[in-house]
């Protein structure tokens, strides 16, 4: 992932999505197909943060390697590898999704769920996860949809700030346009579905709390908007986004977010 994740509390947000790695793997590995034994399978996890794709991998009996940029986060995905009984078939590496620290075919399935879509070159980063692939391997890729709640909380937030970034959003990768076009001269095979994921927190006002405490761009966009002293304005905004896409009646926050799931098979080998 891209920088800004240091400090703050990744994982009291994320964790609320997590359960959305079983899929993307599951789905991975019902795309590779055969009968061919997890163990002897490898996998790799881009933009792992706190570990959900890895550990689901892992879980599934698949020797996996994670990776991200932010050390902090790759601690607390090793330690819950070994709370969970997983550090056997979980490594976790720091490392950049634009220059992957690894060879050319080397892994079965490359993964990454709401995590490669922060890379700032999503081109490059494509062309990355396909270039570690082996002959036939899979790649499967989770990102929040630009219409669905997650993806809406930026330009929510944003539109309180005059001096908006120029640089584009992670939920490019929920646009099957885009996506579609930066795997189109690579040699894979690529298809598309829009799949949900529940994320429940106790909440309204502890969502919120969350999210402007959470690493990531939303806190660089607080603080600009603190600075512009319209921080206040842009929180109770965001607060009637939880609100707008509830779907709780008893005072908790449940959402049923939308993601593209994009499921990639790299080609035969000559």
């Amino acid at each position: 992932m891209s920088g800004g994740w240091r400090g703050g509390d990744y994982a009291s947000a994320g964790d609320a999505w997590a359960h959305a790695a079983r899929d993307v793997v599951g789905a991975a590995v019902a795309e590779l197909g055969g009968t061919t034994p997890p163990a002897t399978l490898r996998a790799l996890d881009v933009g792992t943060g706190s570990g959900p794709g890895a550990l689901a991998a892992a879980r599934a009996g698949i020797p996996v390697v994670g990776l991200d940029l932010e050390p902090g986060l790759l601690g607390i995905a090793a330690q819950r590898a070994r709370t969970s009984g997983l550090a056997h078939r979980a490594d976790f590496v720091a490392g950049d999704a634009l220059a992957l620290p690894f060879p050319r075919g080397v892994f079965d399935l490359v993964l990454s769920t709401f995590g490669v879509m922060f890379a700032p070159d999503a081109a490059r980063a494509a062309a990355e996860l396909v270039r570690v692939c082996r002959a036939r391997a899979v790649v499967a890729v989770a990102s929040w949809t630009p219409d669905g709640v997650m993806g809406r909380i930026a330009p929510t937030v944003l539109a309180h700030l005059d001096d908006r970034p120029k640089s584009l959003p992670p939920t490019q990768w929920g646009d099957p346009d885009r996506v579609g076009a930066w795997f189109a001269p690579l040699p894979v095979t690529v298809r598309m579905q829009v799949c949900h994921v529940r994320v429940v927190y106790p909440g309204v006002e502890h969502a919120v709390r969350v999210f402007e405490n959470k690493p990531g761009p939303l806190r660089a966009h607080r603080a600009a908007l603190e600075a512009a002293g319209r921080w206040d304005r842009a929180r109770a905004a965001l607060a009637g986004l939880f609100e707008e896409n509830n779907r709780a009646q008893d005072g908790t926050l449940v959402l049923e977010v939308p993601y593209l799931l994009v499921l990639g098979r790299v080609a035969a080998a000559d």
